[in-house]
């Protein structure tokens, strides 16, 4: 196995390591507990009340597009849609506290807190400062392998030394200032973004701009891996062990592994199973729809639409999916009256489906407008690199099933 093949193995297995950090710092007993607190203090807050809800401005609870970039203060991306709309979790309650307080408050980041916590850097990143920050979501820390995980737990300098690497210190930097540059991590190796700031080494940053106190925070699609650990763990485990397990990430990122799919969100589908894009491929949409866990609420919607069967027809379609966060962007009462209303939600449900034929990404491109099973019409556009439809980003297109192409969106498609 040549270097770069071990290298890209063991970047696989360190991606999926803390996804189970949370589980062994629970089991640790009151004494963790103590430790985190610092960290975690935050996310005991109460909900907003229906009366604080009502006084902030937003017309019946949806925040119109210039309030809501507001909101963002500025941060951009499609991984922004998991970040809270109010709260200590949302951007403006993150700008408010410095870095290891925020991270503590938002719920994408969880994973990620836990390792913070038993690396013992809460205090680090809660310090002056300024940081520039490559937070990577709970996505990323997926499918453990066992020898790896004990590993590097048994290892604090090793657990440090991955963490560190996310961090540069002494600035605080945006997605223009860092793109195309290279800079020097705390650990103390390098790391590249891409030219259009939207990638950090092999990574894909999901949610640029995020404000802390201290400093900025870029949420990130995978763990990124200094050389030391990407040498120490192969040294720890041997290269037996690295090819053992779950499906590591060369293979994800291989075409035959995702089947032609990109995007960022892609990483959030399962690695193997009915789920995974192999699984999801030998099923039709409706069917392929109900394992993947990102389209959880859309699948209950269409069963409530009583659109199973069509969805599981001969076709072939083209579907454009929301994630569950789209439906869960929707105000309740707004949603809950759309699934009373089961004309309604057929209509709408239709606006994101193409019936007879399967079409690309780069053929729906070239398109530039198509129509719908209930007659709209959908804009489709290249803006700044991403591929968008109405306007709503498409986070993992090309997705393959047995009778359609379908394109996991952020956003709802309103007829």
């Amino acid at each position: 196995m040549n270097t770069e093949k071990t290298a890209k193995k063991t970047r696989a297995r360190i991606v999926a390591i803390f996804a189970v950090l949370a589980l062994l710092v629970a089991a640790c007993g009151s004494s963790t507990e103590e430790e985190a607190s610092t960290a975690t203090e935050a996310t005991n807050a109460p909900e907003p009340t229906a009366e604080v809800m009502e006084d902030e401005s937003m017309e019946e609870g949806a925040m119109e597009e210039g309030a809501m970039e507001d909101a963002m203060m500025g941060a951009f991306g499609p991984g922004c849609s998991a970040v809270p709309a109010d709260g200590e979790g949302s951007f403006a309650g993150m700008a408010d506290d410095p870095a290891g307080t925020a991270a503590s408050n938002n719920p994408a980041l969880s994973t990620l807190v836990t390792a913070v916590v038993e690396a013992d850097l809460v205090d680090t990143l809660n310090s002056d400062g300024p940081f520039t920050i490559f937070a990577p979501a709970n996505p990323a820390f997926e499918a453990i392998p066992e020898d790896i995980l004990g590993a590097v737990l048994a290892d604090k300098d090793l657990l440090t030394s991955v963490l560190t690497y996310h961090v540069i210190a002494g600035e605080s930097l945006s997605a223009d200032d860092l793109a195309g540059n290279t800079y020097t991590t705390v650990e103390g190796g390098e790391i590249t973004l891409a030219a259009n700031g939207e990638g950090v080494n092999d990574a894909s940053v999901i949610c640029s701009n995020v404000p802390v106190a201290n400093g900025t925070v870029h949420i990130i699609d995978s763990v990124l891996l200094p050389q030391v650990a990407v040498d120490a763990i192969a040294t720890l485990t041997g290269e037996s062990a690295m090819e053992e397990g779950a499906m590591e990430e060369g293979a994800m990122e291989d075409e035959t592994a995702m089947l032609g799919a990109s995007g960022p969100a892609c990483g959030a589908v399962p690695a193997d199973g009915e789920g995974s894009f192999a699984g999801m491929a030998d099923d039709p949409a409706g069917t392929a729809a109900s394992n993947n866990p990102l389209l959880s609420t859309l699948v209950t919607a269409v069963v409530e639409a009583d659109l199973v069967d069509t969805l599981n027809s001969d076709g072939p379609f083209t579907i454009f999916a929301p994630v569950n966060d789209a439906f869960a962007a929707i105000p309740e009462d707004d949603l809950n009256a759309v699934l009373a209303d089961k004309d309604l939600l057929t209509s709408v449900l239709t606006n994101h489906v193409l019936a007879g034929e399967s079409l690309s990404a780069d053929e729906l491109i070239l398109a530039e407008t198509v129509t719908t099973v209930n007659g709209g019409e959908l804009s489709i556009e290249v803006n700044g690199g991403e591929f968008t439809v109405n306007g709503v980003n498409a986070i993992c297109i090309d997705v393959p099933t047995a009778n359609a192409t379908v394109h996991i969106i952020d956003g709802v498609l309103l007829p």
